[in-house]
């Protein structure tokens, strides 16, 4: 009868079941130590840069680590556990080191710290995760012609290497480009809670770069001192004898803390009743917005307009309207109501002509596919407020592009 052959493959040791659980353990423990007491990563920002980052890392790090166990597994094992200890220490003193005020400095410093975890995470699985003596990880060098493996060739080395940089770097740029313009959007509804954290995470991305004419270690500072007032502010108990302005100071103050949940619970007494006050109807459906509840937002949103529109003609009640129709687009767009949608922002339009409003209604026409129309309301936007003169153009190429003709777009 056949044995069954239990022998372990050539090119894998026996316990390589123990490597994913052992590069996993030394990641996880990089990434404690690099958070702040603020939950951000230093020198990375973000979860998923850090994890970008040393997954490119990884293949460099196994290739190297590899070398190293053929000739002397104690080798390894000492060199995986001494950087191992640096990678824990540099991680350690990321928190007491001055960012890099350059892209390319805080580029190479992340990617430092990734070849580094990455080649200790690679020497620690050999090492620990093998048992088997080194000649058992790898079959010995045959010479060429006869078969076998060979060693890695320089171009493979290069191939690793510029991964590791080029990989990490191309998604950070992206996700920078996003995170700036959260940045502004946080920026320009006074959201300092969350501005606050897009500046810190974008800071880590690329520290150069400006947001509201100031850099971003400046505008990061003054984020969080702001911050740091509104939540004392919150902290502070309620007088007995309270009026609409305390409350509606509170509310406000919640809202821009982005603490939402404990903004409705103010809000929701003031929707009905003898409390009643317009202004809530506006601050639920924003709350709900921003809680992605777009059903509830476009409820309130609804009532808000019902109200208005049954009260004589003012400024307050334009004013009103207009935020009422963007929150209902802003619903119907999350509900997937394109014919609510645009009729919301055309009549937002005809209420309020302005650059803004012209180019939201470019926006939605462009998502809808309705080149023209988006083409049309993105030029008035550029006529009416220059500053929207780079996005229009922008809007202008990428329709044109993916239109394949520019006939389809007016110049």
């Amino acid at each position: 009868m056949t044995q069954p052959n239990n022998t372990p493959r050539k090119n894998l040791p026996a316990n390589w079941l123990l490597w994913p659980p052992t590069v996993i353990a030394v990641l996880v423990a990089i990434r404690h130590l690099l958070l702040d007491p603020s939950g951000h990563l230093e020198w990375f920002g973000r979860e998923d840069i850090y994890a970008i980052s040393m997954l490119s890392s990884l293949p460099i790090g196994f290739a190297a680590a590899r070398r190293v166990a053929k000739k002397s597994r104690s080798s390894a094992i000492v060199l995986g556990v001494c950087l191992f200890l640096g990678c824990l220490c540099l991680a350690v003193a990321s928190h007491g080191i001055a960012l890099p005020s350059s892209l390319l400095a805080i580029t190479i410093a992340r990617a430092l710290l990734s070849c580094l975890t990455a080649f200790a995470a690679a020497n620690l699985c050999f090492a620990i995760a093998s048992p088997q003596p080194p000649a058992q990880l790898e079959p010995p060098a045959i010479g060429a012609g006869q078969g076998g493996q060979q060693a890695l060739p320089a171009w493979a080395w290069l191939l690793f290497g510029a991964a590791t940089i080029a990989i990490p770097a191309t998604y950070t740029h992206s996700a920078a480009e996003s995170l700036e313009k959260k940045l502004n959007e946080s920026l320009a509804s006074n959201r300092v809670a969350l501005a606050w954290k897009h500046c810190s995470q974008l800071r880590r991305f690329n520290p150069s770069l400006t947001a509201a004419n100031t850099d971003l270690a400046t505008l990061e500072s003054n984020l969080r001192d702001e911050k740091a007032r509104l939540e004392a502010e919150i902290q502070q108990p309620m007088p007995s004898n309270l009026t609409l302005a305390m409350i509606g100071r509170r509310i406000t103050t919640l809202v821009q803390l982005d603490r939402n949940h404990e903004a409705l619970g103010w809000i929701r007494p003031m929707m009905s009743g003898r409390n009643f006050h317009p202004i809530s109807l506006d601050f639920y459906g924003l709350c709900q917005q921003r809680l992605e509840q777009p059903a509830e937002s476009m409820r309130g949103y609804e009532r808000s307009l019902k109200h208005w529109e049954r009260q004589p003609d003012s400024p307050a009640k334009n004013n009103a309207m207009i935020s009422a129709y963007k929150g209902i687009a802003f619903a119907a767009r999350q509900l997937g109501n394109r014919r609510l949608e645009e009729e919301a922002y055309q009549t937002l339009v005809h209420l309020a002509p302005t650059a803004e409003n012209h180019f939201l209604l470019a926006t939605s026409y462009k998502e809808h596919q309705k080149t023209s129309l988006a083409a049309e309301n993105a030029q008035l936007a550029a006529e009416l407020d220059p500053q929207y003169a780079e996005q229009a153009r922008s809007m202008l190429t990428q329709l044109s592009r993916d239109h394949f003709s520019c006939f389809l777009v007016p110049r």
